[in-house]
């Protein structure tokens, strides 16, 4: 980052809740949370969230509500989170090619110093981003006469994370990650549902292949992964189509560009993609979920630590680390596993996927438990699997818009 993006950083970390922000499509964004910093790659800012409203409709709010309510209820319907990013000039989306890169297909906000393009900013995927310059801003609408959507400093679930005892907040973020685990299941019932078969693949096999796939890529590039997964089935089954594959209606996958806009993936994700070669070249008989159902299957009424230890060696064998390896039992193995067990009336399995899920000692620290755990006020990261789940659970599901007034732990602080 320059010294002069480094500024444009610099005052976006300054700005109050609230500020209103001119876009250069004539309305405004009003700041209700200035996100959280990127990585090295991608886009500067991550999950700020905004309430889009028009300056007319700002003033007719202002003048005709004395206590804001209302302002409050309007802005709570027109929410949106997403990415930002900083440039000196408007001209340097461009230039630094992010027009090509979907990694920045999130973003709902370009700020920039100087407004020297009269193109609009676009991404990847076709859809325009509204511009704020900085330069507008001291001419702008003031902060202190709009009212806030958030009127505490202190976040409801703050409030009330404070009042629950270790034993309270154990059931709470528990609660919280088998909600995570019965979503996920339901989600690959869904598109196990909508999978077309075909005789010589295992319809789990076309839902579960391409979520292995994209479970090596969290954290690095989930579309390419997902998509080399999709053409990974298509070159061993030929006679498969994309129309077989849920979310894929009929469409051919464009396989995107690596991390970096480089010709060859990074190196890490060159031995993930490698692992995942091997996955389908060994698992090719009796297939990629008959061979963990056969695993599950043998180790049924084994401890949990002997089960764990299988899965583990399972993809072990591939070259795949403990620590992703933990990752895609967690998020991918087991859920879908619950799912299968809900098509088939399995009990057994069903209640087998659970146990290992709750009883899994833990993941390793990502960027969104470690700023969970920041929001919440928690003492530590949880250890346990399913509460770190829990924390993935909230932030989705009401922390990354901030709609406290939903949100399970915000809820919470009424009661107090």
């Amino acid at each position: 980052m320059t010294h002069y993006e480094q500024e444009v950083a610099q005052r976006w970390w300054a700005m109050p809740p609230g500020s209103l922000l001119p876009l250069s499509n004539g309305d405004s964004y009003q700041l209700l949370f200035a996100g959280r910093p990127g990585g090295a790659s991608g886009p500067d800012v991550r999950d700020a969230v905004f309430c889009t409203v028009s300056p007319r409709q700002v003033l007719t709010e202002v003048e005709s509500q004395g206590d804001g309510e209302a302002y409050r209820q309007y802005a709570s319907k027109r929410r949106r989170a997403g990415d930002v990013e900083f440039h000196v000039r408007a001209s340097d989306w461009v230039t630094h090619q992010h027009h090509t890169d979907p990694r920045y297909n999130h973003v709902i906000l370009h700020v920039v110093l100087i407004c020297d393009d009269p193109y609009p900013t676009v991404r990847q995927d076709g859809i325009i981003v509204p511009v704020c310059s900085l330069s507008d801003l001291p001419n702008f609408l003031s902060p202190s006469s709009l009212p806030l959507i958030h009127k505490e400093t202190v976040w409801p679930c703050q409030q009330a994370m404070v009042h629950l005892d270790d034993e309270e907040r154990y059931r709470l973020l528990q609660q919280a990650g088998l909600l995570r685990f019965e979503q996920k299941t339901h989600a690959f019932v869904e598109q196990l549902h909508s999978a077309e078969p075909i005789r010589v693949l295992d319809i789990y096999d076309i839902c579960l292949l391409p979520a292995l796939a994209e479970g090596l890529g969290y954290g690095r590039d989930r579309d390419f992964f997902r998509a080399v997964g999709l053409h990974l089935l298509l070159l061993h089954y030929p006679q498969m189509s994309f129309a077989c594959i849920p979310g894929t209606p009929g469409q051919a996958v464009v396989l995107p560009e690596p991390l970096g806009r480089s010709a060859l993936p990074a190196p890490l994700d060159s031995a993930r993609l490698r692992v995942l070669s091997q996955l389908v070249e060994r698992w090719h008989a009796p297939g990629v979920w008959r061979t963990l159902h056969n695993l599950l299957i043998t180790h049924l009424h084994a401890s949990f630590d002997e089960c764990l230890q299988a899965l583990r060696a399972l993809f072990g064998e591939l070259g795949l680390s403990l620590a992703r390896t933990d990752i895609l039992i967690i998020n991918v193995v087991l859920p879908f596993a619950a799912a299968v067990a809900l098509l088939e009336r399995d009990v057994v399995l069903a209640e087998r996927a659970q146990e290992l899920y709750i009883m899994h000692p833990g993941l390793s620290s990502n960027s969104i438990t470690r700023m969970m755990c920041t929001q919440l006020q928690l003492p530590q990261e949880p250890q346990g699997s399913c509460q770190q789940q829990g924390l993935h659970y909230i932030y989705q599901q009401t922390c990354r818009e901030k709609r406290c007034d939903v949100c399970m732990v915000g809820r919470k602080s009424s009661n107090l």
